[in-house]
């Protein structure tokens, strides 16, 4: 097997099998070349492996992609941020890492992601293949950047020098509690009911809540199992300062372009957005610039927005030495929708990783609610749905602790024939109903039209 491989590669393999021989435990050999591959290409071609993950800025360029797992890292519960980092640490504590000389990207990273609430009951049959926490470490990753390709190559070791390129990482806390029957999907009327009744709570004082986040779900089908690879061309061509994301695991597939990035972590400086608070663009220039300045003087998104600005600012200054904020919003224009958005740096405390930070600041008010644990009750007892990875973050981790995590929404769950798309609004005291269920229809608008290209039926 070691004949095959350029010289470097099979040094790496052999100095990797030597230590886990002499430590007794798997140990992980890692090497980097350059390459020529595409990203959306690369994960297509792949679509026999059980496991692929994509994370594509498509104005930039910068692309990871994953194929096959060399070593799975998953985490049940509470916990589960702190189970993935200890695992992942241990790892590679031994490893082996060739990643190039002189390069700006390479080597060892976790692509993955977590559940909105691991909480909530246990996955529906919905999201049987998505748990609480579940990275993976690819057999194969492709990285794009500054122009440039790598493709890295992860192979775990075992202590009689065989390879354990499928083998689970050793999972981290209790046992997953049975899931439920199936997905509870809410009619529209029905949804429209709820948000005017926990409008009126919190106008009351009756929740305890200034804002809550409730998600509804749309199912489309269509007569063959749907190729996920069209609609994320599709996303990729229309939402270009979007990160364009797909977990695939087994038969399913967790897509989207998401607008919103949860933290990214980099030599010690932290970067957030607040993103809350939306409207509709315009038909016309004209149109389109009235809205857009119609949505930065309305008092009711204003102070939705504010809202997850000061959230934002409180979790981090617990963890950092510095947070900046913009003192004003600013629009974030996608093809169908305005945003405000207002970016949020930080300098992050000695020996805190971008996980460390995932889980302090998930779920932001912009997608759960404030404050946080009356909004997650609520949710939990009203909203008739399993979110599974949907608004949870989805992203990636080095061997440095750096990384970034976006927050999974603008999505849909691909399985065989069947997609289930997700939006949410966030609802406050003088939330409309009607006024919502139109946004959360705004908000299924980009999923629906790349999914569309495929034939699919509501």
């Amino acid at each position: 097997m070691l004949a095959d491989r350029p010289a470097r590669n099979a040094s790496a393999l052999a100095e990797a099998a030597q230590r886990a021989r002499r430590l007794g435990r798997p140990v992980l050999a890692s090497w980097t070349e350059p390459s020529s591959l595409e990203a959306i290409s690369f994960f297509a071609r792949a679509g026999t492996a059980r496991d692929r993950a994509l994370w594509l800025r498509p104005g930039s360029g910068e692309a990871l992609v994953g194929v096959g797992a060399a070593r799975t890292l998953v985490g049940r519960g509470v916990g589960r941020f702190k189970q993935v980092s200890t695992a992942w640490h241990a790892l590679l504590q031994d490893a082996v890492v060739d990643d190039g000389a002189g390069q700006t990207c390479g080597g060892p990273l976790l692509l993955g992601g977590f559940s909105f609430d691991p909480a909530h009951g246990g996955p529906s049959t919905l999201w049987q293949d998505f748990p609480d926490a579940r990275l993976v470490l690819p057999e194969r990753m492709l990285q794009l950047r500054d122009g440039s390709a790598w493709l890295t190559t992860n192979v775990v070791v075992d202590p009689d020098a065989g390879f354990d390129g499928q083998r689970p990482a050793e999972p981290a806390g209790p046992p997953a509690p049975g899931g439920l029957d199936a997905d509870r999907t809410l009619s529209p009327a029905t949804w429209k009911a709820l948000v005017g009744s926990v409008a009126r709570g919190i106008r009351s004082g009756q929740l305890g809540l200034e804002k809550v986040v409730l998600a509804r779900a749309q199912h489309v089908e269509q007569p063959e199992p749907i190729d996920p690879q069209r609609a994320l061309r599709h996303l990729a061509a229309s939402y270009p300062s979007c990160t364009v994301f797909a977990i695939a695991h087994g038969a399913s597939c967790f897509l989207g372009a998401t607008p919103e990035r949860l933290i990214a972590l980099h030599a010690g400086t932290a970067s957030t957005v607040a993103l809350a608070g939306s409207g509709p663009r315009g038909a016309t220039p004209s149109e389109d610039q009235r809205l857009g300045e119609h949505l930065l003087r309305d008092p009711k998104e204003r102070a939705e927005h504010a809202i997850v600005v000061g959230a934002l600012r409180d979790s981090l200054a617990q963890v950092c030495t510095r947070v900046i904020a913009d003192t004003q919003p600013q629009l974030k224009q996608l093809a169908n929708l305005h945003h405000l958005l207002t970016p949020i740096r930080a300098q992050v405390a000695a020996g805190v990783g971008v996980l460390d930070l995932v889980e302090r600041l998930h779920p932001t008010p912009a997608v759960g609610g404030f404050p946080r644990q009356r909004a997650l009750e609520l949710i939990r007892a009203c909203e008739s749905l399993d979110r599974g990875w949907y608004a949870g973050p989805i992203g990636w981790l080095d061997r440095a602790g750096d990384g970034e995590f976006v927050v999974g929404i603008r999505s849909a769950l691909l399985n065989g024939n069947m997609a289930t798309l997700f939006a949410g609004c966030g609802i406050v005291a003088d939330s409309n109903p009607a006024t919502e269920l139109a946004e959360s229809g705004w908000k299924l608008q980009p999923m629906l039209a790349a999914l569309a290209p495929l034939g699919l039926e509501a």
